[in-house]
């Protein structure tokens, strides 16, 4: 029985990519919402069954009878709304509780595997014109998103992926797929036309060359290290020049031009280019809040299509799911990341996580996205097992 749920996790991994392209094709049936909720009782029948931190579980399951019974009673949502906003909430909790306990061996191969379909499919889209830009015309702004439902999770996934990708690749010396992968992400970078994948990226690529640059110079005598440092600085100018060039910059001069932007550093400024003007809706959510009452001041605002999400996770989970939701995210992201006492390239991923999910959001309550947190920890866990067993 376990091979055969084993195996059903690997599928459900593999599928990812292709769930992510059924949810933007907006076709009938929500297949890509059944499979994930399919997964997500699996994952919650698992941890129940192996008692798996029984108090924390049950509190949980407690509050989200509370959340389900809220939303239907005080809150006169459909069932259909009911599951959805259940389900989005503690998609995160209980996915990265059951990937923190899971025992068996999913080997990481897998998951390089649902990378390289993240990237093909993108570049299939982009070769054959499938899909959409990201913005509408008439914006005279750049970006391709293919027949993906969101740029904003497809770069989160790609760059929360990326530094377990290239570490993996580089532990097996396998330098020439570990070249392709950065070729290719590079070039998805420039194509999206996103900060996040950009930014990404610049950090990843940043973080694997330390290292090897740091230990050739300190090998090497002081005129070697006046050639490496004129590297580095030629390295560096040819860097600024290519990042001035790529589509997610001349974005970002796009908006600051249209926001009539003078200040770079200051905060407003900031705000407009980085943050897209985000932080202009956390006054109006916040009014409506202050004016909502105590139920909604507990587990949230009541939808409202004419209320405008702030895209960044920490606002939109405090707004949508009140004070009760954000402790119950910011707890479980927190507790289970320094528990599993998380290192190199996962610590980098689990860094990225937190930093896209505060900047494009996006993350923490969004399934296609969340589920990676407890991926990360799971491989970390992996990797620690296989060390330990090489050393006895």
């Amino acid at each position: 029985m376990s091979n055969k749920f084993n195996k059903l996790i690997i599928i459900f991994i593999l599928l990812q990519s292709f769930l992510d392209i059924y949810a933007g094709s907006n076709l009938n049936y929500n297949i890509h919402i059944i499979i994930r909720g399919l997964f997500f009782i699996s994952a919650l029948i698992y941890i129940i069954k192996n008692k798996t931190n029984p108090k924390l579980v049950l509190l949980l399951t407690t509050i989200m009878f509370i959340y389900f019974s809220s939303y239907l009673i005080f809150y006169k949502y459909s069932i259909i709304d009911t599951i959805s906003y259940t389900f989005k909430l503690f998609y995160l909790p209980i996915t990265t509780i059951f990937f923190y306990s899971y025992k068996e061996k999913i080997d990481n191969k897998y998951i390089t595997i649902s990378f390289i379909l993240y990237i093909t499919l993108f570049l299939i889209c982009y070769i054959f014109n499938l899909g959409n830009d990201v913005y509408q015309e008439g914006v005279n702004k750049q970006g391709f998103k293919g027949l993906f439902n969101s740029i904003n999770e497809f770069s989160a996934i790609i760059i929360i992926l990326l530094p377990i990708i290239l570490n993996n690749l580089s532990k097996k010396k396998k330098y020439i797929e570990c070249s392709i992968t950065t070729i290719l992400v590079s070039i998805v970078s420039m194509l999206t036309g996103t900060k996040v994948m950009l930014g990404g990226v610049i950090i990843t690529f940043l973080y694997f060359l330390y290292n090897p640059f740091i230990n050739y110079f300190r090998k090497n005598n002081i005129y070697i290290k006046i050639l490496i440092i004129i590297f580095i600085n030629l390295s560096t100018i040819l860097g600024c020049f290519i990042i001035t060039n790529t589509t997610a910059y001349k974005n970002a001069i796009v908006q600051a031009d249209f926001f009539k932007v003078k200040n770079i550093f200051s905060l407003n400024s900031i705000n407009k280019v980085v943050f897209n003007d985000r932080f202009s809706f956390v006054g109006d959510n916040h009014k409506n809040y202050l004016e909502s009452n105590d139920i909604e001041k507990i587990l949230g605002l009541k939808y409202n299509i004419n209320r405008k999400d702030v895209e960044i996770d920490l606002f939109d989970v405090f707004y949508k799911y009140g004070i009760v939701g954000l402790i119950i995210i910011s707890s479980i992201v927190l507790y289970y990341g320094y528990k599993s006492k998380l290192k190199n390239a996962y610590l980098l991923s689990y860094i990225l996580f937190l930093l896209i999910s505060e900047t494009s959001g996006h993350i923490l309550i969004y399934p296609a996205v969340s589920i990676y947190l407890g991926v990360i920890i799971y491989l970390n866990k992996q990797e620690e097992k296989n060390k330990e067993c090489q050393n006895n």
